[in-house]
């Protein structure tokens, strides 16, 4: 008996004593682990000097990057806008400043770079559990030059890239469910011409497409174009554009020209869009020449019956279509 009591003590021993060093460890453990990531939250403000985002990052007013500093956002960052009121308190800038939007963006004098991957994309959305278009501004680019968008996911902006007098490069991004897509125009108060190069994205179901305005210079090229409500691609006021090897399709104008001479359009799939695929609008009094693009079809009537020109205004120019491709441009389009 008392053996077997003396095993039973051992018994017991052992287990208090294993016991003790399994909480020594669970503790020892919990010293040293690291305490939980947050997001970064980022209320209205200036941003002064060089920064780089990563993981999460919450935006809740208009936050600028100033003249001079660069703004680094690493492959697979999200970042969110809080629905903020339209032009109110958390602003920077006066409602009656036409190079604003009215709700939170992200302003740019300085410079962007966000270099996302196929892998790791970056994506610019709003906060809101249940998003809508227009929950938040654009990233908005002030008299700028050098900034890079590349494999970014960006939705729900009002018009979510936005160049006044501002550069940039926009390569491999998905857009879709914003007010318009990407928009940009020459600002004469500003030192950069409006500049863009829009190339092998995809941009659907938008409002609109690309919007290229006021003396801005842009190349397009390589889209998908698509599905989005009013237009494709508009260009108006002096706007100069390169318009190449695009599928431009499925939206509710293809392309819209207005006061513009500077369009070259060649070598496009542009077809299937519900109103016209090209149209011109009121006060569009130049002739545009589309030549080789396909059309969707060789039906030299059903061609012209899909465009908007003189022949339905006499105030307007005449778009000539004539050496049209007999077959889809094969290069067009996204690569991915």
């Amino acid at each position: 008996m008392k053996k077997s009591v003396l095993g039973l003590m051992l018994s017991r021993g052992v287990l208090v004593s294993l016991f003790g060093m399994a909480l020594s460890f669970c503790f020892a453990g919990c010293a040293t682990a690291p305490a939980s990531w947050k997001p970064l939250i980022i209320e209205k403000g200036i941003i002064q000097y060089d920064t780089a985002w990563e993981k999460e990052v919450i935006i809740k007013g208009d936050v600028e990057i100033a003249r001079g500093a660069t703004l680094t956002i690493m492959p697979g960052t999200v970042v969110k806008f809080v629905k903020i009121e339209a032009n109110g308190p958390d602003k920077l800038y006066a409602e009656d400043k036409i190079e604003h939007f009215p709700r939170a963006e992200l302003i740019i004098r300085g410079k962007i770079l966000a270099h996302g991957t196929r892998e790791k994309m970056i994506l610019f959305t709003s906060a809101d559990e249940s998003p809508r278009v227009a929950d938040w501004g654009a990233i908005n680019m002030l008299d700028t030059e050098d900034n890079v968008l590349e494999y970014c996911e960006i939705c729900y902006g009002h018009t979510s890239v936005h160049g006044h007098g501002g550069q940039v490069t926009v390569a491999n991004c998905y857009f879709h469910d914003n007010g318009v897509a990407i928009g940009h125009k020459t600002v004469k108060e500003y030192k950069t011409e409006g500049s863009m190069t829009i190339l092998n994205n995809r941009i659907t179901k938008n409002g609109g497409g690309v919007l290229c305005s006021t003396a801005s210079r842009t190349t397009i090229s390589h889209n998908e174009i698509t599905y989005n409500k009013f237009f494709g691609i508009y260009g108006k006021k002096r706007s100069v554009a390169n318009v190449t090897y695009n599928n431009i399709t499925h939206n509710g104008k293809g392309i819209i020209l207005w006061l513009t001479q500077g369009f070259s359009i060649s070598e496009n799939n542009i077809y299937d869009n519900e109103k016209h695929n090209i149209s011109l609008m009121e006060g569009q009094k130049w002739d545009v020449d589309v030549g080789n693009n396909w059309w969707g079809t060789t039906d030299v009537q059903k061609i012209k019956d899909s465009m908007w020109d003189r022949d339905e205004d006499e105030t307007l120019g005449e778009i000539d279509f004539s050496g049209f491709a007999a077959s889809p441009i094969e290069r067009a389009g996204a690569s991915w």
